[in-house]
């Protein structure tokens, strides 16, 4: 990992008391639980988007299309746990569908290997994690249009094309390791053809289906998304060694848990990031005297993050102060 000058030098973070046993039962990896998982979300794309396919000239077609862009932002966990290394036991496995969900993500897998290592080793550190969502003071409008992609996808999409002619982007030579650059710029190649085609299809065919069924449905499914990633870490202390007071946890139902791989469980998933997708659920029981209580819901969530994001636009040094357990020693 690129590391700066100026980059803090890694403290021990917080970690709860659990047994080498019971953590060597955690990590157990198998790949039943993630083929499983992508071929339910690969059934509800499919059956979701052939009902929008047969009420297109309807107005039914606008709820159903929301509910399949909604679906598709799911694409967002699975890159993400795919990038751990977590989803399946077979590493080919992960590898393809961290690229598969990358280019659905708009993000190659080079730069946000390098992107969240970082994270992980600095999670909410300012000037040092790239994976900061909302800023301090926070910009309001930023924190809206990110509702349904506006602001960091066109971003996003801007470091794609450089990438792909071969310009690091200002954001990326921060944490990118030199040698990868050539890796980037070809991953990013390999996802630039494929939104190329995508968009061609519709140029070609003259129609809007192609990018009603990928690419677009990132942006106009999002809100959920966002409100979702919004509570893992915004609006709470910066620059601690604590991950129970700079990550949160929600309670959500159990479509939203399967949606999003368990990511609920965000604090144990930052606690222990080689943890099984499948075993955060379990994890969290485990835990539950050693970390914070859960948001009850994404709304209870959001009614403490939204009103914190406005206080900080005047006074950046507030923030949730999460109740902890005890504290670190």
């Amino acid at each position: 990992m690129v590391v700066p000058e100026n980059v803090l030098k890694i403290e021990e973070w917080y970690s709860p008391s659990i047994t080498k046993a019971e953590m060597k039962q955690f990590l157990k990896r198998d790949n039943w639980h993630g083929a499983l998982n992508f071929a339910l979300w690969f059934g509800l794309l499919i059956g979701v988007g052939y009902l929008g396919y047969l009420l297109i000239d309807t107005l039914w077609a606008i709820p159903v299309f929301f509910l399949y862009g909604v679906i598709y932002a799911g694409s967002n966990g699975r890159h993400h746990e795919c990038s751990h290394g977590t989803v399946f036991k077979t590493p080919w496995l992960n590898d393809f569908f961290y690229f598969f969900c990358g280019v659905m993500e708009i993000r190659d897998i080079i730069d946000f290997r390098w992107s969240h290592t970082r994270h992980h080793s600095y999670t909410i550190w300012r000037g040092v994690d790239p994976e900061i969502l909302v800023m301090r003071p926070p910009n309001f409008r930023h924190f809206l249009l990110d509702f349904f992609y506006l602001r960091s996808g066109p971003r996003a999409l801007v470091n794609m094309v450089l990438h792909s002619l071969g310009i690091v982007s200002a954001h990326s030579k921060n944490y990118v390791e030199p040698e990868d650059y050539q890796k980037m710029f070809w991953w990013s190649r390999a996802n630039l053809v494929i939104w190329l085609s995508v968009i061609g299809a519709s140029v070609y065919f003259q129609t809007w289906l192609p990018l009603l069924y990928f690419g677009l449905p990132r942006f106009y499914g999002g809100f959920f998304l966002w409100c979702f990633v919004l509570l893992q870490h915004v609006g709470l202390s910066e620059n601690v060694w604590d991950h129970r007071k700079n990550t949160s946890s929600v309670d959500v139902n159990p479509f939203l848990s399967f949606l999003f791989m368990h990511m609920e469980n965000h604090v144990e998933h930052h606690l222990f990031p080689l943890v099984p997708y499948h075993q955060l659920p379990k994890l969290h029981k485990k835990l539950k005297d050693q970390v914070p209580v859960p948001y009850k819901s994404l709304w209870h969530g959001l009614s403490k993050v939204v009103p914190m994001v406005l206080a900080q636009r005047k006074n950046p040094d507030l923030f949730i102060d999460r109740s902890v357990p005890f504290e670190a020693d």
